[in-house]
């Protein structure tokens, strides 16, 4: 009589679902510090490849790294990505950020006379907003803000560029 032996194999994955922030991820040109990040499993190792104007500067190896980016601005596809794997070393699905390099401008406006016109401030890209002294929606008006040296801010998406007028 032969007998039957039934191996049961179990195999127990840990799949990586980890998440970052929003794809694409907007940073400001030249900016520093930027943190990256997937949620922590403790037993796990990460693997992260940065491309596209950024260096990594830190966190290697870990669930969180930061990074460094440069001034062209634009979009770059996948330009962080992170393996993570298991304590089992099994690596899993790898996670593709898409980075959008932000790099803000304003047109140059004055001198001003006492008197003159309002002028129209242009950001680079549309859609920003505009704040200082004299300044009212996307214009800036002399008469309101007076004889002076004014410093006037153009924002967007969290990034800043500043011009001068008097």
């Amino acid at each position: 009589m032969k007998k039957l032996i039934t191996l049961l194999f179990l195999v127990i994955g840990f799949l990586s679902y980890a998440q970052t922030t929003i794809s694409p991820d907007t940073v400001c040109a030249n900016a520093i510090g930027e943190v990256h990040f997937v949620t922590n499993t403790p037993t796990s190792t990460y693997q992260w490849t940065i491309t596209g104007g950024g260096t990594l500067t830190g966190g290697q190896g870990t669930s969180s790294i930061t990074t460094d980016w440069g001034a062209v601005s634009g979009l770059y596809p996948n330009a962080v990505s992170v393996i993570e794997t298991n304590s089992s070393n099994c690596p899993g699905t790898p996670i593709l950020l898409d980075v959008y390099v932000l790099d803000l401008s304003g047109n140059a406006i004055g001198p001003f006379c006492p008197g003159d016109p309002s002028v129209i401030l242009f950001g680079n890209p549309i859609g920003g907003t505009w704040s200082g002294t004299g300044v009212i929606g996307n214009d800036f008006d002399p008469a309101i803000a007076g004889i002076g040296n004014y410093v006037l801010t153009y924002l967007m998406a969290g990034c800043s560029t500043t011009t001068s007028c008097h």
